[in-house]
């Protein structure tokens, strides 16, 4: 398994995305995960695969995500999102 200490997790959520070297960054279009794998598997994948687990960039852009242990999923969010932006072009 790969272990990183709550130490180093309030580092990586703590940076600031206005302030950050874009450079240091990995480009989340450079990550790939085998969406056959167990989620803990996937995590693992995706930590392995980054140097920071909520900052990374797309491009010249530079994103931070967070993380929940409830509530919609990623695919819910995206479909939520979806609709709103074709009722704003309604």
């Amino acid at each position: 398994m790969f272990d990183l200490s709550e130490d180093e997790l309030k580092q990586m959520e703590e940076v600031d995305v206005r302030t950050v070297d874009i450079d240091t960054l990995t480009d989340i279009r450079d990550i790939d995960i085998d969406t056959s794998m167990s989620v803990e598997k996937k995590l693992e994948s995706y930590a392995k695969q980054t140097n920071n687990l909520y900052v990374h960039r797309i491009g010249d852009y530079v994103v931070k995500v967070r993380f929940q242990n409830n509530g919609k999923s990623i695919d819910d969010k995206m479909k939520e999102y979806l609709e709103y932006l074709s009722d704003i072009h309604i």
